[in-house]
Order: structure tokens, then C-alpha cells, then sequence
């Protein structure tokens, strides 16, 4: 007999449950095999260890509010959602939900802005388009702040070739 087979035979051995042929091929592999022989000991002990545990008794009310809880039917109390869900169903609700809070949104941003609102931004769009079109400075007005289409990039690093690198060993 190889380890593997032992193995998996190992408990049904401890459990008294291999026929006579197949048991005393076990035994003869245990007396040959010095980890099958510690991995049956090791298996004997747990089971031995088992058999001195007392059974744990339930409550019976316990038990009986358990069965109560699984079997308990769910109530027909109507909610508000009744009539969504004979229409949509459940997996529609978020749909609908959806659906109506996209209306919503539409109606606040379709609304027509205010007239002056307009204006400044049709005077902005021709102001702009002077600028990108004719590179032509736009003269400021009050309150408004001037355009220009050379600003320095703040990010860009400038390297000084003085300067000398300060992690060199030296």
C-alpha cells in the first residue's frame, strides 16, 4: 500500500469501518511508514478528543421561535411603492426613478437664462473671436478682466546650468 492510499484510508480505520483485507494492509503499512504512523496518531487523538465532548442541548423554545421565524409568512400590508410596482414592477422602480430625475434636470437647465445673461455672453463669444482670429488685443472694459493668450506655463522648470546637482557624491 502507498502513502496516498493510506491517507485516504486513514479514517475509516480510526472509525472502525475497513473490511479485514483492506485493514490489515493498513496496519502492515503503519508498522513500515513513519508519517502514516504519526498522521494516524495524530488522527487517533482528535478523535479521541471528540468522543470526551458532551452534547450541547437546545433550548426547545429556541427552536421553536426558529421555526417560527422560517416559516412565518410575509404580511400584505399595502405600501406606498404598490401601485409602482404593479405598474413597473421591482426591478423598474430605479428606471423610473431614474428617468424622472433626468426630467427634472432637463427642465431646470432648458429653461431660457435671463436676457442679460445672454448679452455678456455673446459680447464674451465676439471678444474672444477677435482675439483668436486677429491675435488682437481686446481693450479692457470695467469689470471685466482682459484676455491673453501668452501666459506663462507655471509648471515648466527651468534648469540654471550653474547649478550643480546636490545628491551627487562627491
Amino acid at each position: 500500500m502507498d502513502c496516498r492510499a493510506c491517507n485516504e484510508s486513514l479514517t475509516a480505520f480510526v472509525d472502525h469501518e475497513l473490511g479485514a483485507p483492506e485493514r490489515e494492509a493498513l496496519e502492515t503499512h503503519l508498522t513500515q511508514c513513519r508519517p502514516c504512523r504519526q498522521e494516524h496518531e495524530s488522527l487517533l487523538g482528535s478523535s479521541q478528543l471528540l468522543d470526551q465532548l458532551s452534547s450541547l442541548e437546545m433550548d426547545p423554545s429556541l427552536w421553536k421561535q426558529i421555526h417560527s421565524e422560517i416559516t412565518r409568512l410575509p404580511t400584505d400590508q399595502p405600501s406606498w411603492l404598490s401601485p409602482l410596482q404593479s405598474f413597473f414592477g421591482f426591478r423598474w422602480i430605479p428606471v423610473a426613478a431614474g428617468a424622472l430625475g433626468a426630467v427634472i434636470l432637463s427642465f431646470f437647465l432648458m429653461s431660457d437664462p435671463n436676457v442679460e445673461t445672454q448679452q455678456e455672453f455673446q459680447v464674451y463669444l465676439e471678444e474672444r473671436e477677435q482675439v483668436d482670429l486677429r491675435r488682437t488685443a481686446v481693450p479692457p472694459q470695467e469689470g471685466m478682466r482682459e484676455i491673453t493668450t501668452a501666459l506663462p506655463n507655471p509648471f515648466t522648470v527651468s534648469f540654471d546650468s550653474s547649478q550643480r546637482n546636490p545628491f551627487t557624491l562627491e
